[in-house]
């Protein structure tokens, strides 16, 4: 009799214990709403190579690729009006005691302007989403069509090393 009454005392002490939460009227956790398809921290470039990226790639509808580009183009432009702007202006000023025609001549630098200048199309499959490809997605052609060393023209399809001076293609 006593194991029967100490089990019951439990019971209620249990249920109790679980249901002293809501008694007490303790707000009911809510499950974190979803973060919306666009990212508050990024800029508004950013958002719109994504958005040109989802649709390349069939994850975005055509109604909605063309609500979201026609509001994250203006912004873009304006981002990148103001890079430019900034550009130019610390390109006027001298940099900290280093001269700017030193950093033209500097052979990384241009290797590096030829990398960002080029084109991102392949001849077979036409414009590449990807912005840093060096080779196409599709048929896996070198799409900068030059040598980043010697400035060769690369036309052998898959090509991952420069027939004039035997560099890398890749990165």
């Amino acid at each position: 009799m006593a194991a029967l009454l100490l089990g019951g005392v439990l019971a209620v002490a249990g249920l109790a214990w679980v249901l002293l939460p809501i008694l007490r009227g303790v707000p009911a956790v809510t499950a974190a709403t979803p973060a919306g398809p666009v990212d508050a921290g990024a800029t508004a470039l950013e958002t719109l190579r994504e958005i040109e990226f989802d649709h390349a790639t069939g994850k975005l509808a055509a109604e909605d690729y063309a609500t979201l580009r026609a509001e994250f183009a203006p912004r873009a432009v304006e981002e990148l009006r103001a890079r430019d702007a900034l550009a130019a202006a610390s390109a006027g000023a001298p940099a900290g005691g280093s001269s700017s025609s030193s950093s033209a001549t500097d052979p990384a630098e241009q290797l590096i302007n030829r990398a960002k200048s080029r084109a991102r199309e392949c001849a077979k499959c036409g414009p590449r989403p990807e912005s840093d490809a060096l080779f196409c997605s599709d048929c896996g052609r070198y799409l900068a069509a030059a040598c980043l060393r010697c400035g060769a023209k690369v036309d052998a399809e898959r090509a991952r090393f420069c027939t004039e001076c035997g560099g890398t293609l890749a990165a």
